[in-house]
């Protein structure tokens, strides 16, 4: 029987822990919980405590963000001989035969470095939002087809990105690949991991058969995004995902060409006597050569193998 591991992250989850952790432990087949909690300051970790004795709770004093608190949980599992670990966010609720089936996918079908269910919404009445975008024709072009034509349903389809609310990774893949990259504190690791599942030539593979219902919430803009600090966060991580992407080249004349086009904003904002714009340009400036220099040290690692960040 193989040894896997949940490792689900908490912060502030009173509204689905009970939900989430109720559903694993319907599990047909044997898991080991484990909850890495951000610090919360609800009772989150009272209610995991009182009702789910068996869970391993690890608290942390500060928020830690979601792929370093998963970091923890993956490199525990990975020093108590884990076949595999499956990343669950506390909003996901799975059925009972959804890792059951996960493993035996895995297992006939080690070329796939991700595995995942399907993504239903909170209520399970529909695909949800975000996870609907995952499995277009673009991306995963067999997926509609074969049902809307009753071709019959593989029991595994590619795709080239999948969210990461309900991940199955092998014991094999954390060894070659590791775990979540430092640089990213929330949004973005995932993109950053399926990119480096690419690169070692690992696919990334949704199951029919097993389903997931996620909680999420759809992210929107606040009010005047221009140059709030969520601006500045989004262009860091908008960086970040896009030039700490392995797949492509990156040199001197990347960084070259970002500084430009900000500092054309600059400019602009100058000779339209736009001074506050051009002042919150060059913040923006700013970020870029520190936000390069993490970078260029996430893709030296990030392109060998090895258990990085666990």
């Amino acid at each position: 029987m193989p040894k896997i591991f949940v490792i689900i992250v908490t912060y502030n989850g009173m509204e689905w822990i009970e939900n989430c952790l109720n559903s694993v432990s319907k599990s047909t087949i044997p898991v080991t919980t484990i909850v890495i909690d951000n610090n919360s300051t609800d009772q989150t970790v009272d209610c995991i405590q009182t009702h789910f004795s068996e869970v391993i709770i690890m608290e942390q004093t500060t928020n830690l963000g979601f792929g370093k608190a998963n970091n923890l949980g993956m490199s525990y599992a990975i020093k108590q001989n884990a076949d595999y670990v499956f990343l669950l966010n506390q909003d996901a609720f799975v059925e009972e035969n959804t890792i059951g089936n996960l493993v035996k996918t895995a297992s006939k079908n080690p070329d796939f470095g991700i595995i995942s269910p399907i993504h239903l919404n909170g209520t399970g009445t529909s695909l949800e939002y975000y996870f609907a975008s995952y499995i277009t024709m673009d991306k995963s072009p067999d997926f509609y087809s074969d049902y809307v034509l009753d071709k019959g349903i593989k029991e595994i389809y590619e795709t080239q990105f999948i969210n990461a609310a309900a991940w199955l990774l092998p014991r094999k893949v954390l060894n070659e690949i590791g775990g979540f990259d430092s640089m990213f504190w929330h949004y973005g690791e995932d993109d950053n991991y399926c990119q480096r599942i690419h690169f070692h030539h690992y696919k990334i593979g949704v199951v029919p058969k097993s389903l997931v219902r996620h909680d999420g919430k759809i992210r929107s803009m606040p009010e005047n995004y221009f140059f709030t600090n969520q601006y500045f966060t989004d262009y860091v991580k908008e960086l970040q995902i896009s030039y700490g992407n392995i797949n492509l080249d990156f040199d001197k004349k990347s960084i070259t060409k970002e500084k430009n086009k900000i500092v054309k904003n600059i400019i602009k904002s100058i000779v339209r006597l736009r001074i506050s714009n051009a002042q919150n340009f060059y913040k923006q400036y700013q970020l870029i050569a520190p936000t390069f220099a993490k970078i260029v040290e996430s893709r030296k690692i990030n392109s060998t193998k090895g258990a990085h960040y666990i």
